[in-house]
């Protein structure tokens, strides 16, 4: 489940989340770490029988050295055990691979990363079926591989940018920007980017140049053991061939509460409105999901999940389950799942 904003982007570029990691290395001028998570799900989707099988699986190895009394460099790689249910098999595949330099004017990365508008995300706290109103992975998935990333931490601000490289039109090209801080029991940020691929296929051997431009806003406000959070985002994917657009308007409303200090409970509701001029029809999505997680201690746990969908999506990215889904429809359909995961 998502972390509030500040404190999934505050922490290192590299050692957050990794309390559990083996050290290799530990030294005054050296850290290196073996890091993994072993995940099993269970899946019942609406008409589809019962699915079993690891849940986005990894283990990885990062490391940070110091060069100086203001510089450090770091890098990291990381790899992905998933199932594919097109050929019912499992493949390893990396998931991550940078390296960069973290100075006292912020960290800068190269190479194979998430982008930062995943980084930041939005209200979605769900561990399976959320995030269907958060629109800037339609098109990158929400990761580039020659991705240019910059962080900066300001004493009550974050910026936070990256460039992505087109190299010949083999990769999108891809520019984010976005700010973040907090007041009070309150977390905002906001931002946007563009994303532009050339080669989206659209059909079996056409491809078109298509560019998705999009802008949001998130507040969080805790009180308590609860937290609250709101995400609007405006997105336009447009056929640069044609001027063709789809415009999205999307609400995110969602919560959690610690029902004990080692248990949250979450619930979300998403709406997304798409309007095209062209090459889709008009729909809405609707999304209600509500779940809860259970911590056996800080290197295990379990977590449940219902969701119900009606209407379409024209692609979306759940974070913490690490998938992506494309163009989709539903009708009224439930969904449940259970998933466990052991730390290292």
């Amino acid at each position: 489940m998502k972390k509030t904003l500040l404190a999934a982007v505050i922490p290192a570029v590299l050692f957050s989340a990794t309390a559990s990691a083996v050290e290799i290395v530990k030294s005054d001028e050296a850290l290196v770490d073996f890091y993994g998570q072993l995940r099993t799900e269970i899946k019942k989707l609406e008409d589809k029988d019962v699915t079993l099988n690891a849940g986005s699986s990894r283990a990885g190895v990062q490391a940070q050295y110091k060069v100086n009394d203001t510089v450090d460099v770091f890098g990291k790689v990381e790899f992905g055990l998933n199932y594919t249910t097109d050929t019912e098999d499992y493949a390893m595949k990396n998931r991550l691979h940078f390296a960069g330099l973290d100075t006292q004017f912020g960290k800068i990365s190269f190479g194979r990363q998430w982008v930062v508008a995943d980084d930041i995300y939005g209200a979605d706290y769900s561990y399976f079926f959320g995030g269907t109103g958060l629109r800037y992975s339609t098109l990158s998935g929400a990761r580039h591989d020659s991705l240019i990333k910059y962080n900066y931490e300001g004493e009550n601000f974050i910026l936070a940018a990256n460039y992505g490289l087109p190299e010949d039109d083999s990769n999108q090209e891809l520019s984010e920007l976005f700010v973040a801080s907090s007041f009070g029991g309150f977390n905002f940020h906001l931002g946007g980017g563009v994303n532009r691929d050339k080669t989206v296929s659209i059909a079996d051997g056409v491809s078109a140049d298509i560019e998705n431009t999009y802008y949001e806003g998130t507040v969080e406000y805790t009180f308590g053991p609860a937290l609250i959070g709101f995400t609007y985002y405006n997105a336009e994917l447009e056929n640069k061939a044609t001027g063709a657009t789809i415009d999205e308007d999307a609400y995110s409303l969602a919560g959690t509460f610690s029902w004990a200090d080692n248990a949250t409970a979450y619930a979300g509701y998403e709406y997304t409105d798409q309007k095209s001029d062209a090459f889709t029809e008009d729909g809405d999505g609707k999304l209600f999901y509500i779940g809860t997680d259970y911590h056996f201690n800080s290197w295990s746990r379990v977590y449940v999940e219902y969701a119900y969908a009606d209407g379409s999506t024209l692609g979306y990215t759940n974070k913490e389950s690490d998938s992506f889904v494309g163009i989709a429809t539903a009708d009224g359909e439930s969904s449940f799942a259970v998933g466990a995961r052991v730390y290292w």
